[in-house]
């Protein structure tokens, strides 16, 4: 009993010095036990020992090197706005925040290295008229539809309630929709209804939101770009309406950022790009259920 007794205490323990000690106590249990065992038979279970300590340690979890930023297993992203990332960078998620992903990393994670990662079909440079004849259906507006699209950029982001990286886009959607607001139109189409907008948790609630939000349960657009994974995002220039930028707006180290949204965004005051804009915008929002 004192045997198995002294193996479950070895089961329990995690560090090295702890395991090699409960292997002597069997060792020792076994030598002074009234049971005749054979040295043979102690030279194994000291073998044992050594053969599921080394594997234990071999395979072991790696300790979390550092604790999420601000609470990441919720929205709130940076306790007063400012974080670091594993680059010991500081993020001032006022001043920038498209970083919210990156607020969000652990100490010295690789996280930052992956490569970019693109959770629907690419359809850059194809146009929404090639795409859904120039018609984007949606249930209903949730708030109030865009107003004038015509000679304007178009930001679409499909997104829903339950989905945690898409509650922490939200800032970054209302920060384009104020500081581009004569050059951009931001719309978030949902694919969970009013009720589940008006129950929306995270740093943005639902009546804070003044960009155009839509309801498509049925995830149309969503479904001809095969979104795979949300957030999913397309900017689409005023010409021609072909989409130029697509992806998940704040994926670590590929983010759609305010440097590069004013780089397409400042295409608008070249000239032969203004003698060139319709007067008619290249496709349209229509509700349909």
């Amino acid at each position: 009993m004192k045997l198995y007794e002294s193996y479950l205490r070895f089961r329990q323990n995690d560090s090295v010095a702890s395991c090699f000690l409960a292997g002597g106590q069997v060792l020792a249990i076994a030598k002074n036990s009234s049971v005749n065992i054979s040295g043979l038979k102690i030279t194994f279970i000291m073998f044992f020992f050594l053969l599921v300590c080394s594997f234990k340690f071999a395979f072991a979890e790696e300790p979390k090197t550092g604790d999420a930023k601000s609470g990441s297993a919720k929205d709130n992203v940076a306790k007063d706005n400012i974080a670091k990332n594993d680059n010991a960078k500081e993020i001032d998620l006022i001043k920038q925040p498209w970083l919210v992903e990156s607020a969000n990393l652990l100490d010295k994670t690789n996280l930052s290295e992956r490569q970019r990662m693109l959770w629907a079909n690419s359809v850059k440079y194809q146009t929404i008229k090639d795409l859904v004849n120039g018609v984007i259906e949606v249930e209903y507006w949730a708030n109030k539809p865009p107003q004038n699209i015509t000679g304007k950029f178009v930001l679409i982001e499909l997104w829903a309630t339950w989905c945690p990286p898409c509650r922490r886009s939200l800032p970054l959607l209302e920060y384009f929709n104020e500081k581009y607001k004569n050059e951009l139109v931001v719309v978030s189409i949902c694919e969970t209804g009013k009720s589940e907008l008006d129950k929306l948790e995270g740093k943005v609630k639902f009546a804070d939101i003044k960009s155009s939000v839509a309801v498509d349960t049925k995830k149309r657009f969503a479904n001809v770009l095969g979104v795979k994974g949300i957030p999913h995002a397309v900017l689409i220039e005023p010409i021609t309406g072909a989409v130029l930028w697509e992806g998940m707006p704040t994926q670590i180290n590929y983010e759609l950022s305010d440097e590069i949204m004013a780089k397409y965004l400042n295409t608008l005051k070249k000239p032969n790009i203004i003698k060139n804009l319709p007067k008619e915008p290249p496709f349209i929002f229509k509700e349909s259920k």
